[in-house]
C-alpha cells in the first residue's frame, strides 16, 4: 500500500472514531438531560404532596420503596423549606407524607430509599428512570379516593 492511501485510511478511521465519540457524548448528555427533568418532575410532585393533609383521603397504592426513593429525590433538590426558609430533613418529609398517604413509615428510610435508586434491570427501574419514559409515574401511584380505616 501507498504511503498517501495508508494516510488516507487512517484519516478516515480518525474521523469515524471522534464522529462516534461525539454521538457518544451527545447521547450521555441527552440522558443527564432526562435524569435532571424527571428529577425536577418527581420534586415538583413532592411538593405538591407536602400541601395536603392527613384528611384529604389520599392513599400510595405503589411500593414503598418508590415513596421513599421520590422523597429522597425532592429531599437532594432541597427545593422544600420550612417556615425559616431552611431545608426540610428527609425524616421531617417522610413523616409527614407517611401521615398524609396512609402508608406505615419504615424503620429506616433512608436505606429504602437508596435501594430503590440503586435498582437495576429491566423490570426493577428506579422511579426517576421510570419517569424519564412517563412523567406521571409518581401522580399513579396516588390514590384519590377518599380513605377508610
Amino acid at each position: 500500500m501507498r504511503k498517501s492511501n495508508l494516510y488516507k485510511l487512517r484519516n478516515t478511521k480518525n474521523q469515524m472514531m471522534e464522529t462516534t465519540a461525539e454521538m457518544k457524548l451527545a447521547a450521555a448528555r441527552e440522558k443527564m438531560a432526562l435524569l435532571r427533568e424527571a428529577r425536577q418532575t418527581v420534586t415538583k410532585e413532592v411538593e405538591k404532596l407536602m400541601e395536603h393533609n392527613e384528611s384529604d383521603g389520599l392513599s400510595w397504592v405503589g411500593t414503598t420503596t418508590d415513596l421513599m426513593e421520590a422523597l429522597y429525590c425532592a429531599f437532594e433538590e432541597q427545593s422544600l423549606t420550612d417556615d425559616c426558609g431552611l431545608p426540610l430533613s428527609f425524616m421531617t418529609i417522610v413523616k409527614h407524607c407517611c401521615v398524609v398517604l396512609h402508608v406505615k413509615m419504615p424503620r429506616n428510610p433512608y436505606n429504602m430509599a437508596k435501594k430503590g435508586k440503586n435498582r437495576k434491570g429491566i423490570k426493577k427501574q428506579s422511579i426517576i428512570s421510570r419517569t424519564t419514559h412517563m412523567p406521571t409515574t409518581m401522580s399513579t401511584h396516588i390514590n384519590y379516593c377518599t380513605y377508610e380505616k
